[in-house]
Protein backbone atom coordinates (compact mmCIF):
# COMPACT_ATOMS: atom_id res chain seq x y z
CA UNK A 1 0.00 0.00 0.00
CA UNK A 2 1.31 3.46 -0.93
CA UNK A 3 1.84 6.03 1.82
CA UNK A 4 0.51 9.48 1.11
CA UNK A 5 2.72 12.33 2.25
CA UNK A 6 1.14 14.59 4.85
CA UNK A 7 1.95 18.30 5.24
CA UNK A 8 3.74 17.53 8.52
CA UNK A 9 6.28 15.22 6.90
CA UNK A 10 9.91 16.40 6.89
CA UNK A 11 10.10 15.93 3.12
CA UNK A 12 7.15 18.24 2.61
CA UNK A 13 8.64 20.88 4.92
CA UNK A 14 11.99 20.64 3.12
CA UNK A 15 10.29 21.04 -0.25
CA UNK A 16 8.61 24.22 1.02
CA UNK A 17 11.97 25.53 2.26
CA UNK A 18 13.49 24.96 -1.18
CA UNK A 19 10.55 26.61 -2.95
CA UNK A 20 10.73 29.66 -0.68
CA UNK A 21 14.51 29.94 -1.10
CA UNK A 22 14.12 29.67 -4.89
CA UNK A 23 11.48 32.39 -4.84
CA UNK A 24 13.64 34.72 -2.77
CA UNK A 25 16.67 34.24 -5.00
CA UNK A 26 14.59 34.72 -8.14
CA UNK A 27 13.03 37.89 -6.73
CA UNK A 28 16.44 39.32 -5.72
CA UNK A 29 18.12 38.55 -9.03
CA UNK A 30 15.39 39.62 -11.41
CA UNK A 31 15.40 43.09 -9.85
CA UNK A 32 12.97 45.25 -11.84
CA UNK A 33 12.45 42.83 -14.75
CA UNK A 34 8.80 41.95 -15.19
CA UNK A 35 7.58 38.36 -15.19
CA UNK A 36 5.73 39.16 -18.41
CA UNK A 37 8.92 40.15 -20.28
CA UNK A 38 10.98 37.30 -18.81
CA UNK A 39 8.23 34.85 -19.67
CA UNK A 40 7.88 36.07 -23.23
CA UNK A 41 11.61 36.14 -23.90
CA UNK A 42 12.42 32.77 -22.31
CA UNK A 43 9.18 30.89 -23.01
CA UNK A 44 8.10 30.47 -19.40
CA UNK A 45 4.52 31.16 -18.43
CA UNK A 46 4.00 34.26 -16.32
CA UNK A 47 1.83 32.27 -13.91
CA UNK A 48 4.70 29.82 -13.34
CA UNK A 49 7.14 32.69 -12.78
CA UNK A 50 4.73 34.26 -10.32
CA UNK A 51 4.31 30.97 -8.45
CA UNK A 52 8.08 30.43 -8.31
CA UNK A 53 8.61 33.97 -7.07
CA UNK A 54 6.03 33.49 -4.29
CA UNK A 55 7.59 30.16 -3.28
CA UNK A 56 4.56 28.14 -4.36
CA UNK A 57 6.07 26.07 -7.15
CA UNK A 58 9.05 23.76 -7.42
CA UNK A 59 10.53 24.45 -10.88
CA UNK A 60 11.66 21.64 -13.15
CA UNK A 61 15.31 21.37 -14.08
CA UNK A 62 14.69 22.79 -17.56
CA UNK A 63 13.00 25.79 -15.97
CA UNK A 64 16.01 26.26 -13.67
CA UNK A 65 18.20 26.39 -16.80
CA UNK A 66 15.90 28.96 -18.43
CA UNK A 67 15.70 31.09 -15.28
CA UNK A 68 19.47 30.99 -14.92
CA UNK A 69 19.95 32.18 -18.47
CA UNK A 70 17.32 34.89 -18.02
CA UNK A 71 19.14 36.12 -14.91
CA UNK A 72 22.60 35.99 -16.53
CA UNK A 73 23.87 33.04 -14.47
CA UNK A 74 25.03 29.51 -15.05
CA UNK A 75 22.58 26.96 -13.60
CA UNK A 76 25.03 25.89 -10.88
CA UNK A 77 25.37 29.53 -9.78
CA UNK A 78 21.60 29.85 -9.46
CA UNK A 79 21.40 26.59 -7.49
CA UNK A 80 24.28 27.74 -5.26
CA UNK A 81 22.43 30.95 -4.45
CA UNK A 82 19.34 28.92 -3.55
CA UNK A 83 21.47 26.64 -1.36
CA UNK A 84 22.91 29.69 0.43
CA UNK A 85 19.34 30.73 1.35
CA UNK A 86 18.60 27.40 3.03
CA UNK A 87 19.32 26.63 6.70
CA UNK A 88 22.96 25.81 7.38
CA UNK A 89 22.25 22.16 8.29
CA UNK A 90 19.72 21.61 5.50
CA UNK A 91 19.47 18.07 4.15
CA UNK A 92 16.83 16.16 2.24
CA UNK A 93 18.12 12.87 3.59
CA UNK A 94 17.82 11.81 7.21
CA UNK A 95 21.19 10.63 8.49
Amino acid sequence: MMTIQKPTDKNYKNKILIQKATGEVFKQLKKDKSNYLLGAEYEISTSLLSNIERGLKDPQLTTIFKLSEALGLRPYEFIKKIEENLPKDFSLIDN
